[in-house]
């Protein structure tokens, strides 16, 4: 395979990897002792959408 049919695929995992990333902080911002854990769901899901809205 060649370098120039892999640069693609590697700018998507890159934007992908930021991602994960930003939402690994949001997620570490939350402390589940101050939630219940129906709430920490709720926003642990609205982060990921919020996050990855428009992938895939």
């Amino acid at each position: 395979m060649e370098i120039q049919q892999l640069e693609p695929g590697l700018e998507d995992t890159q934007e992908e990897y930021e991602k994960a990333q930003k939402f690994k902080e949001y997620v570490q911002g939350i402390f589940i002792e101050n939630n219940s854990q129906e709430e920490f769901k709720r926003r642990v899901d609205a982060i990921f959408n919020e996050t990855f809205k428009g992938v895939r």
